[in-house]
């Protein structure tokens, strides 16, 4: 019996080791007369002010045989120094003319050295690498790349279609990571046994995916079934989950699954088909977003397939828009804080109106246009307080108030709702002006010992398209929820809840700053991942990139169909199939229900 059980190991034995047999192809190996590129190698020492502040790596460079140094070179970027025998792939693919003469640079992760004998270094690989922020790649393109250049005099090329970048493990996840952050820099993408799973947050990856933009990105997949299976989760099913996300949302991606291990094995017997199929039609093909046209990202039903188009670049500091029926758009900014309209069709913003002298109020927090046709403005300083701004004239109302006062909206029966205790409102049709703010009850949220925050929406407010219910976010709840409060017979605001939960990648922190409706009743929100846009139920259904982080998002433009958001100093545009809703001078109007 014991001799049955030592031969039935040794049976499973054999079948491992062979399950994880991956013999290189003679791409692999040094052949007779092919030309070899040289090696460089060098150390980088990041100083202070350094993204990975003392940290030590030494790096490699392979410069192709012939390189003419007069030309823009392509260049593909390894993690962990030099795998999968890539300077011989190289030499053998560049000689045969399947990939083009193209520089190496392969990087090992930063050490920060031991402080004494008798303590280890701090291994930043980790924490470089399995990260899902764009730290290491604003070390890699902004710090590292230009410093290397500069000291071995490299001609690299800025075109993102001549850049590709790879990595194994946690230097594959650290390589797609780099294109989806910056692929305005790197398109080209190949990632061996990649982790995929949670130990900074990639196990949201998959989902992110799906409800993003599809993204400029060639990527190919390497995993195989005895990858590893441990706490933070199971690398082979985890690679599957996002080949079919990138699948989904119609990325050009390749795989090959294989039975190996957590090894470069596999990756390395099949590096050189990667590299013919990562450079296959370059240059003349360029890497494209959703090249098939069979994403199935769900903005392309709302918005369509456009761009954002820049409006203006000046000093403005724009943070609030707001707009009319007419799909004007408002906005308040400038050297000398002032109000800005940019009419349908205009390719510049026009000045409007100076703030009022004699006012104590710091900024504009809010704006907001209603049925009487003119603008309101909140100003947030020593006092807090409502302006309207019409054709003819300029009523200033006089509120003051010790809690946030940012947040505005205007319901069509003349009910504003201001960023006070909850949304309060006054009613700005009544004789002799509006009354004092309304206190409604705000009933607390429950089980969250941390609702101080959520009752008092401090950045953005709006109405539904039926105007039943009033939306609150405040940028400085960074745990991304969107509260839904039901408007009554008396124009109170009641049963508030945390309704929508925006999308938070790996823990960050989220917050919404500004939003909008259309008339689906899909709800806009402006965030630091981009416009996450969620359906009436109340779920993310898809994110928009932005160039930038937005700060307020409004429909405008003719049929107020132009998406219009703020992004720092620049307001941009970009079409869309779906309609805004102006809430101030537009009846309540139904929409269809969600799916449920």
């Amino acid at each position: 019996m014991k001799r049955l059980l030592f031969v039935f190991a040794s049976l499973l034995s054999g079948l491992s080791l062979a399950a994880d047999d991956y013999p290189p192809g003679p791409d692999s190996i040094v052949q007779p007369g092919i030309a070899k590129g040289g090696m460089l190698k060098n150390k980088y020492i990041a100083k202070d002010g350094s993204v990975f502040p003392g940290t030590e790596r030494e790096y490699q460079i392979y410069l192709p045989a012939g390189l003419d140094t007069s030309q823009p070179a392509p260049f593909m970027v390894f993690q962990d120094g030099v795998i999968y025998q890539a300077p011989v792939v190289f030499d053998n693919l560049i000689a045969k003319k399947a990939i083009p003469p193209l520089i190496g640079i392969f990087i090992k992760p930063g050490v920060v050295p031991a402080a004494n004998d008798n303590a280890l270094p701090r291994f930043n690989r980790s924490y470089e690498y399995d990260s899902v922020t764009d730290t290491y790649s604003r070390f890699l393109i902004d710090e590292f790349l230009p410093a290397i250049a500069a000291r071995h005099k490299l001609n690299l090329s800025t075109d993102p279609n001549a850049r590709a970048i790879a990595g194994n493990s946690s230097g594959g996840i650290c390589a797609f990571m780099v294109a989806w952050h910056r692929p305005d820099q790197f398109r080209r993408v190949f990632s061996g046994v990649g982790t995929y799973v949670g130990i900074h947050g990639a196990d949201q990856l998959p989902v992110l995916i799906r409800k993003y933009e599809p993204k400029p990105i060639r990527i190919y997949l390497q995993s195989g079934e005895n990858d590893n299976n441990l706490y933070c989760g199971d690398w082979w099913m985890a690679n599957q989950m996002m080949e079919r996300s990138l699948t989904w949302n119609g990325y050009d991606v390749a795989h090959t699954w294989g039975t190996g291990g957590h090894n470069a094995k596999h990756a390395t017997q099949i590096f050189p088909d990667v590299m013919r199929w990562l450079w296959k039609g370059y240059p003349d093909e360029p890497v494209k977003a959703n090249p098939r046209g069979d994403a199935k990202w769900r903005g392309y039903e709302l918005i369509g397939d456009g761009e954002w188009q820049a409006i203006n670049s000046q000093p403005l500091g724009v943070r609030r828009l707001a707009s009319d029926k007419d799909g004007a758009v408002y906005f308040y900014g400038g050297l000398k804080p002032a109000l800005f309209k940019l009419s349908v069709g205009a390719s510049k913003p026009s000045f409007l109106k100076l703030r009022p002298d004699g006012y104590d109020s710091f900024f504009s927090t809010s704006l907001a246009v209603g049925a009487d046709g003119r603008l309101y403005c909140s100003f947030i300083g020593r006092t807090n307080q409502l302006i309207a701004y019409g054709p003819d004239s300029e009523t200033p109302f006089q509120i003051a108030g010790s809690g946030s006062f940012s947040a505005l909206c205007i319901a069509h029966d003349g009910k504003a709702y201001l960023g006070e205790s909850g949304p309060s409102f006054i009613d700005l049709k009544l004789p002799g002006g509006p009354l004092p703010l309304t206190k409604p009850i705000v009933p607390k949220l429950p089980n969250d010992p941390l609702d101080v925050h959520l009752t008092e929406p401090g950045s953005a407010l709006c109405l539904s398209p039926d105007q039943s219910l009033v939306y609150s976010c405040d940028e400085f709840d960074r745990r991304g929820y969107v509260l839904c409060w039901q408007r009554q017979a008396d124009g109170a605001a009641l049963w508030g809840q945390k309704y929508f939960q925006l999308e938070r990648f790996a823990n960050h922190p989220v917050a919404g700053s500004g939003m909008c409706v259309d008339t689906n009743g899909w709800l806009y929100v402006a965030t630091s991942l981009g416009i996450q846009v969620c359906d009436q139920a109340g779920r993310v259904n898809f994110i928009i990139p932005t160039p930038q982080q937005p700060h307020d998002v409004c429909f405008g433009g003719k049929d107020l169909s132009e998406l219009f958001i703020a992004c720092g100093d620049t307001i941009y545009k970009r079409q869309t199939k779906a309609h805004g809703y102006i809430s101030g001078q537009m009846a309540p109007i139904k929409p269809a229900p969600p799916k449920l």
